[in-house]
């Protein structure tokens, strides 16, 4: 009996003691890492969601960039933190690609970090250029595909990159050879499709947004889950018959793991109230960024099955890492 009062003495003041440090957070400027440079997309949000917490949390919120090896050095700092709430990371879809490419040399984002909120999704689409496919529909696109294996050339950002293998995946559902051209960014990727030297790609549409409505490049469908409000006369690949092809870019905002969960809630229930104000709303549409929110398992449930999906594809498809 008396090991059992102590057992649960001990749990009580545990509880206790975890309700004291919520309670007594934050007491001190919290720094939040983002793991891109300044500028990029992941940063302009970044921004915006450590000036909202830090007014909603009465305390400053440092944005510190952390850049290199994808993102893998902003993350790795942040993984070897205190796990007490005051280190935070802000990335993007690349980690979950990461570490579905190369698992033994980067960070877990599951199993290394406690889930906080996914911050919003960016919309990708497949597209053609109009200068060199007259492709009206995604499935136009795959029979030309068909009929000339290996003709046709699709662009990315790199390997291992969304724009990568989205497309990869969209091959193996649909049986198509279409040739991998790997850039340095989605800017020149887009410049060559405006010419007429790259043919396809599946990318955001931030990158695509100054060069849709003249014509040179064509939206054929969606990528989402839902069609886009960006681009709401645009079906879905589902919609256009070639279901299980998903991708979309998405940002989210993690703690190291153990972090109390008393604190990733307070984390979670101020960063939820930030994505549903107006001002942020209209902040994230100039940058073609949905805001999405929900609890820590939902952005855990994402991470997870991005990793599963992708590995899966990686496999088939035989990717390498650079």
């Amino acid at each position: 009996m008396r090991i059992l009062v102590s057992g649960a003495m001990a749990a009580v003041f545990a509880f206790a003691g975890v309700g004291a440090i919520a309670q007594g957070y934050p007491a001190k400027p919290i720094q939040f890492v983002i793991n891109y440079p300044p500028g990029a997309a992941t940063d302009i949000f970044g921004r915006i969601m450590a000036e909202q917490l830090a007014k909603r949390l009465n305390q400053p919120v440092v944005v510190d960039n952390r850049v290199g090896a994808g993102g893998v050095i902003g993350a790795e700092f942040v993984k070897r933190a205190p796990a007490d709430g005051y280190t935070l990371l802000f990335a993007n879809d690349n980690m979950p690609l990461l570490q579905a490419l190369t698992p033994d040399k980067t960070v877990n984002i599951v199993s290394d970090f406690a889930p906080v909120v996914l911050g919003g999704t960016v919309d990708f689409f497949l597209v053609v250029s109009g200068e060199a496919l007259a492709a009206k529909d995604a499935q136009q696109l795959v029979r030309m595909a068909k009929a000339k294996p290996g003709s046709l050339s699709y662009a990315s950002s790199g390997i291992g990159a969304p724009q990568h293998l989205g497309m990869e995946l969209f091959k193996q559902q649909t049986g198509t050879d279409i040739v991998h051209v790997p850039y340095k960014g989605m800017g020149q990727g887009v410049i060559d499709m405006l010419a007429g030297r790259i043919q396809v790609a599946i990318t955001g549409f931030p990158v695509l947004g100054p060069h849709i409505g003249g014509g040179k490049i064509r939206i054929l469908a969606s990528s989402g889950a839902k069609r886009s409000p960006l681009q709401p006369e645009a079906p879905t690949l589902a919609e256009a018959g070639i279901p299980n092809v998903e991708v979309e870019g998405f940002l989210y905002l993690v703690a190291p793991q153990g972090t109390p969960a008393a604190i990733v809630a307070r984390l979670n229930a101020e960063a939820n109230q930030a994505l549903a104000a107006p001002e942020v709303k209209a902040s994230l549409a100039k940058q073609a960024i949905n805001p999405s929110g929900g609890t820590p398992e939902v952005l855990n449930a994402k991470l997870a099955g991005e990793v599963s999906k992708w590995t899966a594809v990686i496999r088939k498809a035989g990717i390498k890492p650079e």
